[in-house]
């Protein structure tokens, strides 16, 4: 899985961005600031980095959707199942070359 450097949720585009500085307390691996459109992942292993951007990519969309007390515990779970499924089948995710030449 790649982080990308960009997310576009709900026609916001938040920057995402690997860094030491997490505003929000140094037991945090990640943090969603949504009136910069920032997302700011604390550099860690590859998978557990991937499950932090996943959590917050998820706060972002709560947000989006108008949710203003997100339950962390769902959050992190539903973001690992994420994970799990990306990693497990990612042929899901390729490009079909025929698909987008239909587009």
């Amino acid at each position: 899985m790649k982080i990308p450097k960009k997310l576009k949720v709900g026609g916001k585009i938040y920057t995402v961005e690997q860094t030491e500085k997490i505003s929000i307390g140094e037991n945090y691996l990640g943090e969603t600031i949504y009136y910069d459109l920032a997302i700011r992942i604390m550099p860690s292993a590859k998978g557990m980095s991937e499950v932090t951007f996943l959590h917050e990519m998820l706060h972002a969309i709560y947000n989006h959707l108008g949710y203003i007390n997100h339950n962390e515990k769902k959050i992190d779970e539903l973001a690992n199942a994420i994970h799990m499924i990306i990693t497990d089948n990612p042929e899901m995710f390729e490009v079909d070359n025929e698909d987008t030449r239909r587009l």
